[in-house]
């Protein structure tokens, strides 16, 4: 004879076999922008030669404390010859637009420092987590601009009315072209913001019709007096 407990058991069981035994987990929201836990929280590193790997213990990946409290942490990635790519990339899931018209922009402060400024590459993207939808978050940002150090605000609205409350990866790559390496670049004060609509203007023709009733209104109080 079955128990309460047994019959418990039971549903767990066929519960995880329907389910593959899998417990599906949510990714978090973005954390640690400006790498204020000094450390890597939050974010993956990723080599050509190797995979996934902690940037908090691969020697590709490296934080510097600045003098400065509104930028006290920036992250350094560099390639080798033979991890000629090297990544920091971040999944996590995005925050849903806080109404009608609201917008949604990502801004960051970003340095490259190239063996060859012609070959080798920086490449900052925003997707989804199936790779169907990816923003180029570099657009219009000559090498130029990215060897003097340069901060970036993109406009985002367009792929968070898509994704938003969905799991995306930020990722930052580094690419060696001129098989001449350490390329490298330093990334800060990465951080998300919304915008709320700007107030609609009223049409003319009410502008008109509440002057009017002001001076009606006007006129019927000095007729009274």
């Amino acid at each position: 004879m079955k128990t309460v407990k047994d019959v418990v058991i039971c549903a767990i069981c066929i519960g995880c076999f329907f389910c593959g035994g899998i417990t599906q987990v949510f990714a978090a929201a973005f954390q640690n922008g400006n790498f204020e836990t000094g450390d890597f929280t939050g974010w993956s590193g990723d080599l050509i030669s190797s995979g996934t790997v902690d940037p908090d213990t691969d020697t590709h990946f490296n934080l510097i404390n600045t003098p400065d409290p509104s930028q006290a942490w920036v992250a350094t990635v560099q390639n080798d010859d033979t991890d000629w790519m090297a990544s920091l990339l971040q999944d996590f899931t995005l925050d849903t637009l806080n109404g009608p018209g609201w917008t949604m922009d990502i801004s960051f402060e970003i340095g490259l420092e190239p063996t060859d400024d012609s070959r080798d590459t920086l490449s900052v993207t925003l997707s989804d987590s199936g790779y169907t939808d990816t923003v180029d978050l570099l657009s219009g940002v000559s090498a130029t601009d990215l060897i003097n150090g340069i901060q970036v605000t993109q406009d985002i609205t367009a792929f968070a009315q898509n994704w938003e409350g969905q799991e995306v990866e930020l990722l930052f790559t580094v690419s060696d072209g001129d098989y001449s390496t350490p390329d490298s670049f330093s990334v800060e004060n990465i951080s998300f913001t919304q915008h709320a609509p700007a107030p609609v203007p009223l049409p003319p023709t009410i502008l008109l019709l509440g002057s009017g009733l002001c001076g009606l209104a006007f006129a019927w109080r000095k007729k009274r007096g």
